[in-house]
C-alpha cells in the first residue's frame, strides 16, 4: 500500500515538473515570437534581407504582416494584432497617438526614402506655369512635408501660422505661380500621375510604383521628425524582441547589406549609419 502511495506521489510530482517545464518552454517560445507590419514600399525588403536572417539565427520566429494602407498599421499595433511596425515617421506617430489617445514608442530610425517631386508629363521643373495641377498627400503630416518642397522651389509660400494637425491646401499662399493643388491619399498619387502635371510622392510609394528616388526632380532633405522609425507599443519598449530588433538595425552587418545595394541610392541614413559615427 505504502509503495503504491509512493509511486503515485512520485508520478504526480514528475507530472507537475513536466508541466512546469512545458510552461516555461512555451513562455520562452512566446518571447521569441513577434509580428511586424509594413505598408507597400522598401522597408519590408530591408527588414527581410538585412535584419530577419540574424534574428532567425537567434531563434526568433517572426511573422510579417503587409497592409495595403498606412491607415491600417497603427490600429493593428494598438489592438495587439501586430507587435511592431515600420512605415511611419516620428511626426506621424505622435500625431496618431495624440489624436487616438494611445501610447506608442519610437525605437530607432531606419534608412528613409525621402519625398520627391515627379512628373509623367514634363521633363523638368522649367515647364511649370499657372493653372497646372500639383498632386499632394491629403494627410497633414505628409502634406506639410510636400508643401515645404514646393515652397523651396519658390512656387508658393506656406502660411507661417499653420497648425500641423489641420494643415491643408488652404494654408497655401500663391507666390510665383497660381497652381491648382489636388489632395490625394498618398498611396493613390502614383496611380494618378496621368491627371497631374507634377506630384509630391512619398519615397516608399515612389519605389513601390517602379520609380527610382533618383528619378525625382527634387528630393527633400528629410528632417529627423519625418524619418521612418521602428514603432512599438510603449509597454513593450524594453521587451527582448525590441532590443534584438534595435541591435540588428544598428549592426555592421545591416549597414554593409544596405550600402552594397546601389538601388538604395537617395535614402536618408540614420545617424548611426553615417560615416564617422
Amino acid at each position: 500500500m505504502k509503495r503504491t502511495l509512493y509511486l503515485f506521489l512520485f508520478s504526480l510530482i514528475a507530472s507537475l515538473g513536466l508541466l512546469a517545464g512545458c510552461s516555461n518552454t512555451s513562455k520562452a517560445s512566446e518571447e521569441k515570437s513577434f509580428k511586424i507590419g509594413f505598408t507597400p514600399g522598401p522597408y519590408n525588403e530591408h527588414f527581410t534581407k538585412g535584419v530577419l536572417p540574424e534574428l532567425e539565427k537567434q531563434g526568433y520566429k517572426v511573422k510579417i504582416v503587409e497592409f495595403n494602407s498606412p491607415n491600417e498599421a497603427n490600429p493593428a499595433l494598438t489592438n495587439g494584432s501586430i507587435d511592431a511596425n515600420i512605415y511611419q515617421s516620428t511626426a506621424f506617430m505622435n500625431s496618431y497617438a495624440e489624436e487616438n489617445k494611445v501610447k506608442l514608442h519610437a525605437v530607432n530610425q531606419v534608412p528613409s526614402a525621402p519625398q520627391g517631386i515627379y512628373s509623367n508629363k514634363h521633363k523638368s521643373l522649367d515647364a511649370v506655369k499657372n493653372g497646372m495641377k500639383i498632386g499632394i498627400p491629403n494627410d497633414p503630416v505628409n502634406l506639410e512635408r510636400a508643401l515645404r518642397i514646393v515652397e523651396g522651389l519658390g512656387w508658393i509660400k506656406v502660411n507661417p501660422n499653420f497648425n500641423l494637425l489641420t494643415i491643408s491646401e488652404k494654408d497655401i499662399i500663391p507666390d510665383k505661380y497660381n497652381l491648382k493643388f489636388v489632395p490625394i491619399e498618398s498611396p493613390q498619387i502614383p496611380r494618378s500621375m496621368g491627371d497631374l502635371d507634377y506630384a509630391i510622392i512619398n519615397g516608399n510609394l515612389a519605389i513601390d510604383s517602379g520609380r527610382k528616388l533618383t528619378d525625382a526632380f527634387v528630393l527633400e532633405d528629410t528632417p529627423p521628425e519625418h524619418r521612418i522609425i521602428l514603432t512599438v507599443r510603449d509597454e513593450d519598449k524594453d521587451a527582448p524582441f525590441v532590443k534584438a530588433l534595435e541591435k540588428q538595425f544598428k549592426s555592421d552587418a545591416f549597414a554593409e547589406y544596405f550600402k552594397s545595394e546601389t538601388r538604395f541610392k537617395g535614402f536618408v541614413l540614420p545617424d548611426y549609419m553615417r560615416e564617422g559615427k
